[in-house]
């Protein structure tokens, strides 16, 4: 994982003085984060239901919010934030104690360089547990979409595994008169054709699954059984395949022209529906909750699942009402549990004695209180079947829906875990949350470096130009200048080499020659005609280093370029960690007429101390709140109220990462003056912006 990417970080621990040191040496350490001291679980449940976090550090001997607590508390909404925790104490008793509770490691106090390893683990970590999860939901999704092609299909196709219908859709059993494909689905295909063909099809099949074409369809020419047992001339073709993860055979029957669309819409609701209750039937229900999990992981609003089953079903209802008699009660049940259905709610028969209650948005008080009015409805209602009353209670077992559910197989069986703890804890007529077991849960520097010198030695640098638009119509042309090490076909940034190396040397080096080949760039536009300015980002070295402004002065004189053509951009965390050198360093190019701005800005436990001593022109806000508005669904909340604060201290504001127009009328009414991101223009090799579409 980058370390440009913000980390949204929650800190427990209660010594203010100790957050904000935290704080400060991951700033000094090159990760940016967006801090927030939390000193209840009342507080922590609000913002882990509310906003995405990438980690949790806790003191281990925190009294205010207890470690193990929050932990517990992180598994109940089933969030996906790694926690760390910090002791005082020595030896390895701590970290045996502090993995078993959950937590993904234990540093000892000021064992700084310890931490910032294992916050990169964990981070990297994160990142792919994150991607693994996207791509699991859009196999899954294509899956489903395969899955309903194939049961929607007019041609009668079926999969067939060592001589077994482990598929068919309902065309095909149509074809062959069945009323339901249940009914042919584990049975040999061999016994739905006439005996006097079966060696010969054994034989044909056989050779299809040893040649394995998944490309070329075998035709296939039989006579097969109906249902009634009279013969039936068809034609197919086999073709060697995937299914279910299991090598098969597909056999496919083109459809015959009729009234096929007819039948199938009037089959249509049927095929979505259980007959004896009218509910959703199991196969709709996976599809809608597989839908829920994709609304879910794409926000922040946390969904649920009640897996619902009557208690002791054989003993209190079969056995006294026989089979009809159970129908019956099936059908006054499922009435009850549509009485408690609320909008947005999907209900569905899951089982023959389980039924499912999707909840879209929830929260885990919300689905307890839920269910315990659920079950008190159930054991407080008398039911009637086959001329008796009966007496019936339930157990529920609840799954929450959020970014970690994957698909509906991962949290129906949640949910059914569940609904087992339930029935632990008494003679049923209970409920239970689902709850993860927690223990479930030198040289690349020389390398870095060596390819940063060759590059500036051998010329193997260009700059990419990204072009900032006023959204207040002030008609300035800004570029922001971005720096590539080309390395064969790769184009590489080597200020994140530089940051992590922390070679004062080489960062001042490669910072001098950025901003000499941009002022050139600057000066060859202007003398065409276009005024152009240009944004230049500075290393923390140069932030410190007392000759740089002197140089400046020269290298402005030789380029012929006006110093009010530059804006230097400082990071949030190096102004942070050098106040003296970053105040000094403005007020000298502000006075020689440059503008200076700092980005990465509301990161941290307390953006606006640092502009109590440095005045800046221009803050860039940082990236991670324009994320959260257009990548996770959130409100502009935060957005809107950074900026707001920003233009009550006369600062300009640019606002990066700007992908969808959506996000202009919010921006503008704020106040923001640029914006920045691909939807104005992605970084190019050349200054030629458009800015007359502004």
């Amino acid at each position: 994982m980058s370390s440009d990417n913000t980390i949204r970080l929650l800190l427990i621990n209660d010594a203010p003085t100790e957050a904000q040191r935290l704080v400060s040496m991951l700033h000094n350490a090159g990760r940016p984060n967006r801090a927030q001291h939390v000193a209840s679980e009342a507080a922590l449940t609000k913002l882990l239901q509310e906003h995405t976090w990438d980690l949790l550090i806790a003191s281990e001997q925190s009294k205010q919010l207890g470690a193990a607590t929050a932990i517990r508390t992180i598994n109940k909404l089933q969030k996906d934030v790694p926690t760390v925790l910090l002791t005082e104490r020595e030896g390895s008793q701590p970290v045996v104690e502090g993995l078993k509770s959950g937590a993904r490691d234990v540093v000892t106090v000021d064992e700084d360089q310890h931490l910032l390893l294992v916050i990169q683990r964990e981070m990297t970590a994160l990142h792919e547990r994150r991607q693994a999860r996207m791509h699991d939901r859009r196999y899954h999704a294509t899956l489903n979409r395969a899955k309903e092609l194939l049961d929607s299909s007019k041609d009668a196709i079926a999969y067939v595994s060592d001589g077994l219908i482990v598929y068919a859709n309902e065309s095909f059993a149509e074809r062959f008169g069945y009323s339901d494909r249940d009914d042919i689905e584990y049975q040999p295909l061999i016994d739905m054709l006439t005996e006097g063909e079966q060696e010969d099809a054994r034989e044909f099949l056989r050779q299809c699954a040893i040649n394995s074409n998944e490309v070329e369809a075998q035709e296939w020419q039989f006579t097969a059984k109906t249902a009634s047992g009279a013969p039936l001339g068809t034609k197919a073709e086999v073709l060697s395949t995937i299914y279910d993860e299991e090598r098969c055979l597909q056999i496919r029957i083109a459809a015959s022209t009729g009234n096929t669309e007819e039948l199938e819409a009037k089959l249509s609701e049927a095929k979505v529906r259980d007959a004896a209750t009218g509910l959703y039937n199991r196969q709709r229900f996976v599809q809608l909750l597989n839908n829920a999990i994709q609304s879910a992981a794409g926000s922040q609003r946390t969904g649920g699942l009640m897996f619902i089953e009557i208690d002791r079903f054989e003993e209190s209802v079969q056995q006294i009402v026989g089979v009809a008699g159970a129908d019956d009660l099936h059908k006054k049940f499922a009435e009850l549990l549509q009485s408690s259905v609320r909008r947005g709610d999907v209900l569905a028969r899951y089982g023959e004695e389980s039924y499912c209650l999707l909840m879209p948005e929830t929260t885990p008080d919300s689905a307890e209180i839920r269910s315990k009015e659920l079950l008190k409805k159930v054991a407080d209602t008398i039911f009637e079947a086959a001329g008796k009353t009966l007496h019936i209670t339930a157990s529920i077992g609840i799954s929450l829906l959020s970014e970690t559910s994957g698909n509906a197989d991962k949290v129906l069986e949640q949910a059914s875990k569940a609904h087992d703890q339930a029935l632990k804890k008494g003679d049923g007529n209970g409920f239970a949350l689902y709850e993860p077991d927690s223990e479930q849960q030198g040289d690349a520097n020389t390398y870095h470096r060596a390819r940063v010198t060759q590059a500036l030695e051998a010329g193997n640098l260009k700059l990419l130009y990204q072009p900032i638009l006023s959204l207040q119509g002030s008609g300035e042309k800004i570029y922001e200048v971005l720096v590539r090490l080309v390395d064969g076909k790769e184009e590489l940034a080597p200020l994140a080499f530089l940051e992590t190396l922390g070679d004062a040397g080489l960062s001042t080096k490669m910072d001098r020659w950025v901003i000499l080949s941009a002022i050139k760039a600057a000066a060859a536009q202007r003398a065409k005609g276009e005024v152009v300015s240009v944004l230049l980002h500075l290393t923390a070295a140069s932030l410190t280093d007392a000759s740089l402004a002197a140089w400046l002065g020269v290298a402005f004189k030789a380029a012929k370029v006006p110093p009010n053509a530059v804006t230097f951009q400082l990071r949030a965390e190096d102004i942070n960690s050098n106040l003296h050198a970053a105040r000094d360093f403005t007020k000298q190019v502000q006075d020689m007429g440059c503008r200076v701005a700092i980005c990465h800005f509301g990161t941290g436990l307390s953006p606006f101390k640092a502009l109590e001593h440095v005045k800046v022109d221009i803050a860039k806000i940082d990236a991670s709140f324009v994320r959260e508005v257009q990548d996770q669904g959130e409100d502009s909340e935060g957005l809107v109220k950074l900026v707001g604060q920003l233009k009550e201290i006369d600062t300009q504001v640019i606002v990066p990462h700007v992908e969808q127009a959506n996000m202009l009328p919010t921006l503008w009414q704020t106040g923001t003056d640029y914006i920045q991101g691909y939807y104005v223009q992605p970084p190019g090799d050349e200054m030629d912006f458009d800015f007359s579409l502004d």
